[in-house]
């Protein structure tokens, strides 16, 4: 498998700790839970983007803000204005709420896939001593993600070549033909494909008590420490307010 998903950090400006940037989705998740206004929101999405950007995904994270930045104004646009169907503008304002809030987690677990490769995960979680009965799982998790972006894209070309669109338009006026021709085919490769990927877990020695080795070299430094501090500080605010009923 190449690393078009799961990347290398070579253009990176600098060099996070697979631990650190765990920690960060944690925190992601936190404050999409706990935050309930979207200039926090906003704030923490830009360290966010920053951190990706740092990471050497630099044209990915401007993209990310802008996209970020823009559904943002439309979202204040469309409610400031007022006009149009009201069902039809609350509808898209709705949506348009909901992926701001769970922007951060989507860049969070790009930063996770798209920055690190599966053997430094592995290192990482030996180095924080967790037992294989959940660095298996996890180990099998995130090899299931890239996994299953090739098996989307053999059903796409398999689609195109019998001529069935994949186009938005296409699947809302027939949503019962995506299920039939779409969402099967994956459910049941996704079960096998979760089945081979514990098998080679398995036989890779995962499963051993004995301690593997590795050639990855994991590190927490300086900048991994702030950045723990700082994120960690943030969600820990958003949980505060939530808990004393403050407004975040």
């Amino acid at each position: 498998m190449g690393f078009d998903v799961y990347d290398d950090e070579s253009k990176a400006l600098l060099h996070f700790d697979p631990r650190t940037k765990f920690m960060l989705f944690v925190t992601s998740l936190i404050v999409s839970v706990n935050c309930f206004d979207l200039m926090p929101l906003l704030i923490y999405s830009v360290f966010l983007c920053a951190i990706y950007f740092l990471c050497g995904k630099r044209m990915q994270a401007v993209k990310l803000f802008a996209a970020f930045a823009f559904l943002t104004y439309l979202k204040f646009a469309m409610e400031r204005a007022g006009t149009g169907a009201p069902v039809v503008v609350m509808i898209f304002s709705t949506l348009i709420t909901v992926f701001l809030f769970f922007f951060p987690v989507l860049i969070s677990l790009m930063l996770i896939t798209k920055t690190t490769r599966i053997n430094q995960f592995l290192a990482a979680f030996q180095a924080m001593h967790l037992p294989n009965a959940l660095i298996i799982p996890l180990a099998v998790m995130f090899r299931f993600i890239p996994t299953v972006q090739e098996e989307w894209q053999g059903i796409r070309k398999a689609m195109a070549f019998r001529g069935i669109s994949m186009e938005p338009a296409a699947i809302l006026r027939a949503p019962m033909k995506t299920v039939e021709y779409i969402l099967i085919p994956l459910l049941f490769s996704t079960i096998s494909v979760m089945e081979e990927l514990a098998a080679a877990a398995l036989a890779r020695g995962m499963d051993s008590e004995k301690k593997r080795t590795s050639c990855e070299t994991v590190k927490l430094r300086v900048h991994d420490d702030l950045v723990m501090l700082v994120f960690l500080g943030i969600a820990g605010y958003f949980v505060y307010r939530k808990i004393t009923g403050g407004a975040a």
